[in-house]
């Protein structure tokens, strides 16, 4: 229960998500036009208002978030005849999509920020070339095991490879690498063990095309790496990319059978499944305690994670907006909204029940996290 203290802290950051999305939302419509009535931090009613040109400012009493009203985005309101030509349905195409995507972006924004700081100026924690696990068979194929090199060798948990064939390695990448060219040959390595240092002689197995010893890192015995400001943005792009396919593939997750199957107990949870709010919370503990470069990149995870599936097209998620942009650009008839607030309705409830389920999955079936 060490992490209950971090409840607070995940509370405020819930609220920064909410606000910045809505933020999106009211600057890219004050920028191309569309009239914003309102801007809240908070729902319920107002502690204090204020006017100021054609918006209305707002601290509201319950501070969960925001919102932002938007002029024509809800189809009941009545629109004055002067703002009807900056009312939302009354814009371009582009302009509404603008206003629709912005939310996303400003935390795809974000998430790329979070990610740069890792590269730079904090640093990124990077495994050595020390061994953790030393099994005495690998499998090669299914159902095939074969003897593992490391261990024929003498390797062991804790030992620190050094050099391959008299080429330094300073992190596991550079093992990885090394071993990796040189299927099914015989490798010199130069290995530390409680402060001293001695060579042992090694035969890869050949699996794949790809020269294997036989170990497991210790994700523990890392070093601080920092890039410099110009490669850290490049670098910060790549594993932005990275992020997304595995963000899509989790969103996609979410609808397939093996994760009915894990809600409703068919099957025993796995850490790559849905996470519920306290999940979220011991999630995001877990990872602080690890160093503040974890920390960073799974908040830029979770900021990645609720752009793309913002843009999902259900209703009343802004994907859905997104699809009647589209549709109505192609078709050049207008959808009535009012017709999909069925179909909203019945998402918001699906979505309300398995934030309910799995708040109590999180409490009677937690994840265990890896250390």
């Amino acid at each position: 229960m060490n992490w209950l203290p971090w409840i607070p802290v995940f509370i405020l950051g819930i609220i920064f998500i909410v606000i910045t999305h809505e933020l999106g939302h009211f600057f890219a419509a004050k920028a191309v036009g569309v009239k914003v009535e309102q801007f809240s931090i908070g729902f319920g009613p107002e502690i204090v208002g204020w006017d100021k040109g054609e918006t209305r400012y707002s601290i509201k009493w319950l501070l969960a978030g925001g919102s932002v009203k938007i002029l024509g985005m809800n189809p009941e309101e009545e629109i004055k005849e002067e703002d009807r030509g900056r009312s939302y349905y009354e814009v371009a195409y582009w302009k509404r999509a603008v206003v629709i995507l912005a939310g996303s972006f400003v935390h795809l924004v974000l998430a790329l920020i979070l990610l740069y700081l890792i590269f730079w100026p904090i640093g990124y924690r990077v495994p050595t070339g020390r061994i953790d696990k030393v099994p005495k068979t690998i499998e090669v194929s299914k159902g095939k095991n074969v003897p593992s090199p490391a261990y024929g060798a003498g390797l062991q948990k804790g030992d620190l490879i050094l050099e391959v064939n008299g080429k330094s390695v300073h992190q596991w990448a550079d093992l990885q690498k090394q071993l990796s060219k040189r299927p099914g040959k015989d490798v010199y390595l130069k290995v530390k063990r409680d402060g001293k240092v001695f060579y042992v002689g090694a035969k890869l197995i050949d699996v794949n095309n790809k020269g294997i010893l036989g170990i497991e890192v210790d994700i523990n015995d890392t070093f601080i790496e920092r890039s410099n400001p110009i490669s850290a943005v490049w670098q910060a792009l790549k594993l932005a990319g990275s992020t997304t396919v595995l963000t899509v593939k989790a969103i996609g997750s979410l609808f397939s059978v093996k994760t009915l199957k894990m809600l409703t107990g068919a099957e025993p949870r796995i850490n790559e499944g849905p996470l519920g709010p306290i999940g979220v919370v011991r999630y995001t503990y877990h990872a602080a305690s690890l160093g503040v470069d974890v920390f960073l990149q799974v908040m830029a995870y979770i900021l990645l994670f609720l752009a793309l599936f913002n843009l999902v097209p259900l209703p009343p998620l802004d994907g859905s907006y997104l699809l009647i942009i589209i549709v109505e650009k192609i078709t050049g008839k207008e959808i009535d909204m009012r017709k999909l607030y069925p179909v909203a309705t019945f998402v918001v409830l699906i979505i309300v029940i398995l934030f309910l389920w799995l708040f109590v999955l999180d409490i009677v079936s937690p994840f265990k996290f890896a250390p």
